[in-house]
């Protein structure tokens, strides 16, 4: 099975996703932000984006073919992406789940700043940096306002994160038990 975990930047997609791992023998947590910030040059070559995007087509293509779950955990505002993960589940006779996960934007915004405080204290180059902070509770905003949009257009499961990561992954088991 292929799951996506798209969400605003600072939701907790990457929190569920290892916490889904933890219980899945063998599931893959495929993070893009981790595929290309380990590529050389990555910062000033906005190809990295995409060449990071078509390791982790790849890496979910190889991993589904095995019989392992992939979980790909990636704000994903655009549907071109979303399109491509489910033709590669398709293609390898995977299941195929999207989830929308969502919280109070002012949480997610604080999350968010949090988190870039200790990478930078860490001295951990992040893609979240490209993002100046003057337009970070914007954009979080409306990345969240968006992706519920899209929940709702899309007929997707929309989880709230707000009752921490437990009450978050049950409402992903129900959601993936749905879609079976």
């Amino acid at each position: 099975m292929l799951v996506v975990l798209n969400g605003a930047p600072g939701v907790g997609k990457s929190a569920l996703a290892d916490r889904y791992g933890d219980e899945h023998a063998h599931a893959l947590v495929i993070d893009i932000d981790d595929l290309r910030r380990h590529l050389g040059q990555w910062e000033t070559n906005e190809a990295s984006r995409q060449i990071a995007r078509d390791l982790a087509v790849a890496l979910a293509r190889d991993h589904l073919r095995g019989g392992y779950d992939v979980i790909v955990p990636q704000y994903l505002g655009r549907r071109d992406f979303v399109e491509r993960l489910r033709l590669v589940a398709e293609d390898v006779d995977a299941r195929f789940v999207e989830v929308i996960l969502s919280d109070e934007s002012g949480a997610i915004i604080e999350r968010f700043r949090r988190r870039r405080t200790e990478f930078s204290t860490l001295g951990i180059r992040h893609p979240e940096a490209d993002l100046s902070d003057d337009a970070v509770a914007a954009a979080v905003q409306a990345a969240n306002d968006a992706l519920r949009a899209d929940a709702l257009a899309h007929g997707l499961a929309l989880i709230q994160v707000g009752a921490g990561v437990e009450a978050a992954y049950r409402a992903l088991c129900d959601a993936i038990s749905v879609n079976e």
